[in-house]
């Protein structure tokens, strides 16, 4: 009965000493981590099983046997793990970018729609909804491209996959920027623009 006690015991080190090994030593980040986890569980699992092979070969052999099998298995599993572990934190990051991002995209809409749906700023700024003015024009086309960014299945697998979206709703805020400094300043932009258009 010691005899199986002892080979279980060492099993069940093993199998703890792997998963440990794996899964801990990447949720610390700790590089060193992986071998003081391997080192301890060896130095607990080998006195356990050298005894069982001592107290019965045949038994003690398969004990073994069975350690390594466990072993491999529980790799197995904590790999697994770990790759869900990162695969769920990858989607949760991204998320939260999305969102942010997101916000920004609702931030300059409802700063535009201001405009529209303000009585005095619609009758002050009527520009501001007119597409025919190029300044209004890029700015609807800026949030056409944010929005169908927006609305684009992702996944972490594609790389960075919200660095278009962020390209994105950077240019609708310029574009949001350029339509109002240009509409409610004529008078600098057409200044801005002499100035630009004179010799250098």
């Amino acid at each position: 009965m010691l005899v199986q006690t002892l080979g279980l015991l060492a099993l069940l080190v093993g199998v703890a000493t792997v998963w440990l090994a794996i899964t801990k030593s990447t949720h610390d980040k700790d590089p060193d981590a992986k071998f003081w986890y391997g080192f301890t569980g060896f130095f607990v699992m080998a006195p356990i099983l050298l005894i069982t092979v001592l107290m019965d070969r045949k038994f003690g052999v398969l004990a073994m046997l069975l350690v390594v099998a466990a072993c491999l298995v529980a790799g197995n599993l904590a790999n697994r793990n770990v790759a869900q572990r990162a695969s769920a934190y990858s989607t949760s990051m991204l998320d939260a970018e999305y969102a942010a991002l997101g916000t920004r995209q609702d931030s300059v809409l409802s700063a535009w729609c201001r405009y529209e749906l303000d009585p005095a700023a619609a009758i002050d700024f009527p520009a501001m909804n007119d597409v025919t003015v190029p300044e209004v024009s890029a700015l609807a086309t800026a949030f056409a491209e944010a929005e169908r960014l927006r609305r684009e299945p992702r996944s972490p697998a594609s790389g960075h996959a919200a660095s278009g979206y962020l390209q994105a709703v950077c240019r609708l805020e310029t574009a949001f920027r350029r339509a109002e400094h240009t509409i409610i300043n004529p008078s600098e932009s057409t200044g801005a623009r002499s100035l630009g258009s004179g010799p250098g």
